[in-house]
């Protein structure tokens, strides 16, 4: 793939742009009294820009969740741990310092959105996240460091680690997320542990 043009520099750029003036109303204002007008006036561009880049406000949560998969495959393939359980903490673990980043306002927004919308892609379990972990559980039952069925082992650790997020963002952040997510991690997997 060759080096972007200028113009298509631009474009990448006016679409990051667009997407982090909505972040960040979304975690001043919540997401439902944000308008695509609010998000052109912060981002400083023309609401034919902002379509051009967004099919709907809908499309700027999406964007969220890409990013963050794409994010967490690039700091993946930079160096992971070896040991399956380990692999698991440190994918959730960075999960935890995104939110943390993110703002808990700014993350109930996301799950807001999954909530009501019909396709679900906080569950899809091709999403790079989702699938990491999944295959990390199936290392450590097959090096009998866990027992149990894989789908449900790995359902019970996203469940857990949504839930939590989920807590977080009803206490506005006030503790930390990574350290909780870290402990009751620690509690799954004692649960399941051979």
């Amino acid at each position: 793939m060759g080096e972007l043009t200028s113009r298509q520099k631009q474009a990448v750029e006016t679409k990051q742009k667009i997407f982090y003036c909505a972040v960040s109303l979304f975690a001043q204002k919540s997401y439902e009294n944000v308008t695509v007008q609010d998000i052109c006036d912060k981002a400083e561009v023309s609401v034919g820009a902002f379509y051009h880049h967004f099919k709907s406000k809908e499309n700027i949560i999406n964007e969220g969740y890409r990013l963050f998969d794409q994010q967490s495959e690039n700091i993946w393939e930079q160096g992971h741990p070896k040991e399956p359980l380990e692999q698991i903490q440190f994918l959730i673990a960075e999960q935890a310092r995104s939110m943390e980043q993110m703002g808990a306002m700014a993350s109930l927004q996301y799950f807001k959105n999954q909530l009501s919308c019909a396709e679900k892609y906080i569950l899809d379990p091709e999403r790079f996240f989702n699938k990491t972990v999944c295959l990390a559980v199936e290392h450590a039952i097959s090096n009998h460091m866990l027992a149990g069925e894989k789908k449900e082992i790995t359902e019970d650790i996203l469940g857990l680690s949504r839930g939590i997020i989920y807590d977080w963002c009803l206490h506005e952040g006030a503790y930390s997320l990574l350290e909780k997510e870290k402990r009751m991690l620690e509690m799954v997997f004692k649960h399941y542990c051979t």
